[in-house]
């Protein structure tokens, strides 16, 4: 179980300054049906912390227990490089597309809904009950914010 607030503490020790109330659960998008099938029956794919920052937009590694791998470096997309952001339902998910002059980062963020039944629920839990799940609390303001980006 990884509070918040350690999970934004960890980001901090990579040099950024991570907005309160900012960070999801995603995992890459599949890019086929192929691989989509292969995750649901035989293997998961990793999960990161989808975190907005002042100047950055991070996706960091986390573990199982919801900690940030600090001994892998992060990805940082400096926020004034991002083109557009958007967001669509996709099943139980939201595809996030995020489209970069070189290309599209897509991943994935699993409906506050169910995330409790689901892994976003399980590595951003922050009590013993499940009651508080800081990708459940952020998840509409922090895709709302994603959306603007690029919109300058």
């Amino acid at each position: 179980m990884a509070k918040e607030t350690k999970v934004l503490e960890s980001l901090r020790k990579f040099g950024v300054e991570p907005l309160e109330n900012s960070s999801i659960v995603v995992q890459y998008a599949a890019p086929n049906l192929s691989e989509k099938v292969a995750r649901f029956l035989i293997k998961s794919a990793p999960y990161y912390v989808l975190q907005i920052c002042e100047e950055d937009l991070v996706l960091a590694p986390i573990s199982w227990t919801g900690k940030v791998k600090e001994q892998q470096d992060p990805l940082k997309i400096p926020i004034n490089t991002i083109q557009s952001v958007e967001v669509d339902q996709s099943g139980f998910d939201y595809q996030i597309s995020i489209k970069l002059e070189d290309g599209n980062v897509d991943l994935l963020a699993q409906q506050k809904e169910l995330s409790m039944f689901r892994q976003s629920g399980a590595v951003s839990v922050e009590n013993f009950w499940g009651t508080k799940n800081w990708h459940s609390n952020n998840l509409d303001g922090t895709l709302k914010q994603l959306e603007s980006l690029g919109a300058e």
